[in-house]
């Protein structure tokens, strides 16, 4: 059914503190930190960055961090929160955000990869106070400009290959119409870590009791499903629920023109964009036009794109010397660190 470019199951960084707590629709919800290191001096808080993982907003958990935000902001002195949040199909997107929107401190900033990236880049629109900076990592930021939302569909299915998984197809788009809150995960896998590697395994790398019960593995294949098959009423059905938006598409459209015009009454942070040139999940033309806008309206960005590399390419970036860090890494760092007034000590600034 197929994989990443470059599947990765490492093991989660060491000396982290697991938090839980209730959210406003009574959902069980978690925290991974991992402290600043080196730790800030004493009376000197240190800043703190939230990260919000993806996964097509059906996938994907909080439990380990890509390398280069432990080596590029916890090793800087930031600490680092790792945010879960109710997934798709149970959790429409809007009720996902509300998963992410409370901060009430004073120095952190946001950012996210893939689904994460649409979250952060929403987030600074609503958190209050807002963040000092946004990362965004290859996000969806217009879901108009996909594809996948085209009135006719990217494929005839004729097209297509039968589906061969654990799950029939006619079970899978029943699935996607699921709206009980009973069955909603809130950790779930990246895609097809079930078929490579044991759940006892990945319990041990990602310090959690995981197991690929029935549910899990019904995620799984739902997320894989979708992002290979990317069916537009998928899409729509799973993470937007357009059942609520009488005239599907067209009225969801008017919904998002209507959300685009009140945006410039809002301040938005400085943005920092990571994205690939051969991205076809995500295509870069979504950072890209987001970073023309902000700019436009007075907002810094920063915009790192590295060439011929597609979705989820970061996660070789381990540390400062892998080639390519002080291109599409550095940048980000001390853009982040200028808006967020942190001053790096002992760590190569």
């Amino acid at each position: 059914m197929g994989t990443p470019d470059a599947p990765i199951w490492p093991h989660a960084p060491p000396n982290f503190t697991d938090h839980t707590y209730t959210s406003s629709t009574s959902t069980r919800l978690s925290v991974r930190v991992w402290p600043a290191s080196p730790p800030p001096s004493l009376g000197c808080p240190a800043p703190f960055i939230v990260w919000v993982h993806g996964g097509g907003y059906i996938g994907g958990s909080h439990y380990i961090p890509f390398p280069w935000l432990t080596a590029g902001f916890q090793r800087r002195g930031y600490h680092l929160v790792m945010i879960n949040y109710r997934l798709a199909p149970q959790a429409s997107l809007d009720a996902q955000l509300t998963n992410c929107d409370k901060v009430d401190v004073d120095r952190y900033v946001v950012g996210g990869e893939s689904a994460g990236g649409t979250f952060a880049t929403l987030l600074g629109l609503c958190l209050a106070p807002p963040p000092k900076a946004v990362i965004d990592v290859y996000g969806v930021v217009d879901f108009l400009g996909l594809e996948q939302l085209a009135v006719n569909g990217p494929v005839a299915q004729e097209e297509v290959e039968a589906w061969t998984g654990e799950f029939s197809e006619d079970q899978l788009r029943a699935y996607v119409a699921d709206r009980d809150p009973a069955n909603v995960l809130t950790d779930a896998l990246s895609w097809n870590e079930m078929e490579v590697i044991s759940d006892v395994e990945l319990s041990t790398r990602w310090v959690a009791d995981f197991r690929y019960t029935e549910r899990v593995r019904l995620q799984a294949e739902l997320h894989i499903w979708r992002s290979l098959r990317k069916e537009p009423d998928a899409l729509l059905k799973c993470t937007m629920h357009s059942e609520r938006f009488e005239g599907g598409v067209s009225a969801y459209r008017v919904l998002l023109e209507r959300a685009e015009k009140g945006k410039g009454k809002v301040e938005y942070p400085p943005t920092a964009f990571l994205h690939g040139t051969a991205d076809v999940d995500v295509p870069i033309s979504q950072s890209k036009e987001m970073a023309r806008v902000l700019r436009e309206g007075g907002v810094e960005v920063v915009e790192c794109y590295e060439e011929g590399v597609g979705h989820v390419f970061d996660a070789k970036y381990t540390g400062p010397d892998v080639a390519g860090w002080d291109t599409y890494i550095q940048p980000i760092l001390d853009f982040v660190n200028k808006y967020v007034g942190h001053e790096v000590k002992g760590v190569g600034a």
